[in-house]
């Protein structure tokens, strides 16, 4: 173990130093690809974690410059986990972006890019092999000030589970920024994008339009529109009947998934210099739409058909503030109605036996939905040494589903309420009690699903302070917590058990400087929780389960310059109990102690922060194994 631990050391300081990369989603619908920031960027991350049998490494790399007339982009992302077990599988995701452009003049530029993505699991799923590399060239014109267009053309190669489809890749971006026209602010962006790596073809649409009115008196109207369509083709396994039928090894699905929303915003501010006031309604729509490339009328299946999903959505929600010297406090209502269809899609020449079963299938899931919440927050200022602060929520869900066959209508009341009181004693301490209840009642309409009626109760109490020093400073809390759960026919279900949980959690961290550039620090708590079955009507419980866990990290921290450096240890027991009648009687025991260091490095632009430990682990009193776990983040913006 001592020898893997060196080799995970070395291995990460030689990828930190080598390979930054960052781990980025392909398609990310509020950035644009090609209209670049002007402004200088230069970004490397790294971050590593052993914990178990688990590593994972991810890293990042981003550098933005310009010098004279060129401007050069790159960014490297590189995400690796690796699972150390019996079948020892591992996944790698990497993402590579160059490009550079020659600023001809304040209007127009041109350039090139190239894109790599490889995806590579070892587990044997259905994709579990792809890569996408392309080249392009681009042009970035801005014909007037606040807005820039940046169309482009290019070549691509796509590999999935084995297949290669080439092809070509264009597109293009606009870009509309702050443009004032009359009494409107106008901001916009735009992304068009076409691979046609035939026989599959990807799309991506995205528009956002945002116009603002912003009247005297604080009042201002923004209005904003969102469209969002992205089509994937992906290849997966045939079946024997359509593989044989029409002379192919996979199959093709197209998955068509399309966005719009249309949102309006009325802010009205500082009005009686003591009240701001916003309101927001939105609609949006929401459609899946799946399509099968090769169907087989063969296959005796409902299988064979494709289906589409139908959402709309329509939301309300207003927001008050009100704000004094005294007391500041927010009062929200919001209320929303879904309406979700499943269909399903006919072909010429299908078995309408089939067509109506899969129908049928598909309208089972079919649902309504209908929201309602309402919230208040709170600060009270009593004096300058008592505040209170309080917020209460109120959430009603109502799902409804037509189907006959489906039972899962039901109704959700919510209710949360919570009050904390903060006495400031002094400029150095200051106490504070919170108390916190839930009450969650949940009621399936028909009786196929009502044994799961249930009313979930949760109360909590916390009191602590903090102390804060020239030589001591110290953050102390103590809770308690009970969770009460009944259901509402535990006397006609036997399955279905009331049972209780509660708790008892004491937490310390403090620190205290030993000498001027040593300290000691201190983190760490206690939990004992309690499991057990209840009778509500009596309010008795029977305790059935105990746990005792402690957890303790005390360490040297010694400071030199911008570095720091900590020694401790690091010590986890977790033993549980059952019980017979009234007594607690042992059924496990687990006890890690590991040693650990700690380095933390802080320059100008640059930290570091390396965290290790290496635990000696005994299970029910007997020595089980070794493991060491690491943790190391880096970060340099140069």
């Amino acid at each position: 173990m001592k020898k893997d631990l060196l080799l995970i050391v070395i291995f990460t300081i030689i990828i930190s130093l080598i390979i930054p990369v960052q781990s980025k989603a392909q398609d990310q619908l509020d950035s644009l690809n090609y209209i670049q920031s002007p402004l200088p960027l230069g970004i490397i991350s790294n971050r590593f974690n052993k914990q178990l049998n688990t590593f994972n490494l991810n890293s990042i790399l981003e550098v933005k410059h310009t010098f004279n007339k060129i401007n050069l982009n790159l960014m490297e992302n590189y995400n690796s986990t690796y699972i150390r077990s019996a079948d020892r599988s591992s996944r790698d995701e990497n993402t590579f972006m160059v490009s550079g452009s020659y600023i001809f003049n304040p209007v127009l530029s041109m350039g090139i890019s190239a894109n790599s993505n490889i995806y590579s699991d070892s587990r044997s799923i259905e994709l579990n092999q792809a890569s996408v590399s392309n080249a392009s060239v681009f042009s970035e014109i801005t014909p007037f000030n606040r807005f820039t267009i940046a169309p482009y053309f290019g070549y691509e190669i796509n590999r999935q589970v084995g297949e290669i489809d080439n092809g070509y890749l264009y597109g293009g971006e606009a870009l509309l920024n702050n443009l004032d026209i009359s009494d409107f602010n106008l901001n916009s962006q735009v992304k068009f994008k076409n691979e046609d790596i035939s026989p599959r073809k990807n799309t991506f649409r995205y528009l956002n339009l945002s116009a603002a009115n912003i009247l005297s008196n604080g009042f201002s109207n923004t209005i904003n529109f969102q469209y969002f369509q992205n089509r994937k083709d992906f290849y997966y396994k045939a079946d024997s009947i359509t593989a044989k039928e029409f002379n192919i090894t996979n199959n093709i699905q197209s998955r068509i998934e399309t966005n719009e929303i249309l949102l309006d915003s009325l802010n009205y501010r500082h009005f009686l210099d003591i009240f701001s006031l916003n309101m927001l309604g939105s609609v949006s729509s929401r459609t899946i739409d799946r399509n099968t490339r090769y169907r087989s009328l063969d296959i005796a299946s409902p299988s064979i058909f494709d289906t589409k999903v139908n959402e709309l959505k329509f939301e309300l929600g207003s927001v008050l503030n009100y704000t004094t010297s005294f007391f500041d406090g927010t009062f929200r209502i919001d209320y929303s109605e879904r309406d979700e269809k499943h269909l399903t899609k006919d072909f010429p020449g299908a078995n309408q036996i089939f067509y109506q079963e899969r129908s049928d299938e598909e309208s089972i899931k079919n649902n309504t939905s209908k929201r309602t919440m309402v919230s208040l927050f709170g600060n009270l200022n009593i004096s300058k040494t008592d505040k209170v602060r309080f917020s209460l929520l109120q959430n009603k869900l109502t799902y409804d589903t037509p189907s006959l066959q489906n039972y899962d209508d039901r109704d959700e009341l919510l209710s949360i309420v919570r009050v904390s009181y903060i006495k400031i004693l002094s400029p150095f301490f200051s106490v504070f009690l919170n108390t916190e209840g839930t009450l969650n009642h949940i009621v399936y309409i028909y009786s196929e699903r009502s044994s799961n009626n249930n009313i979930n109760r949760i109360i909590r109490l916390s009191t602590g302070g903090s102390y804060s020093g020239k030589n001591i400073s110290t953050l102390n809390s103590f809770e308690v917590s009970a969770n009460y759960t009944v259901y509402d026919f535990e006397d006609i279900t036997p399955d279905y058990r009331s049972f209780s949980f509660r708790q008892f959690t004491a937490t310390d961290s403090s620190r205290i400087k030993l000498f001027r550039d040593v300290d000691f620090v201190h983190f760490g708590y206690l939990r004992l929780s309690e499991q057990g079955d209840l009778k509500w009507a009596s309010f008795s419980t029977h305790p059935t389960r105990f746990l005792q866990e402690i957890y303790s990290e005390p360490k040297l921290v010694v400071k030199y310059d911008f570095m720091a450096y900590a020694l401790g240890l690091r010590i986890y027991s977790l033993n549980t109990y059952n019980y017979k009648g009234l007594i607690k009687v042992i059924d496990s025991r687990y006890l890690s102690v590991a040693p650990l260091t700690e380095i933390t490095i802080s320059l100008n632009k640059l930290t570091f922060y390396l965290l290790g430990w290496y635990e000696f682990i005994k299970i029910n009193n007997r020595s089980y194994r070794q493991q060491a776990n690491l943790a190391m983040t880096m970060n340099w913006n140069f």
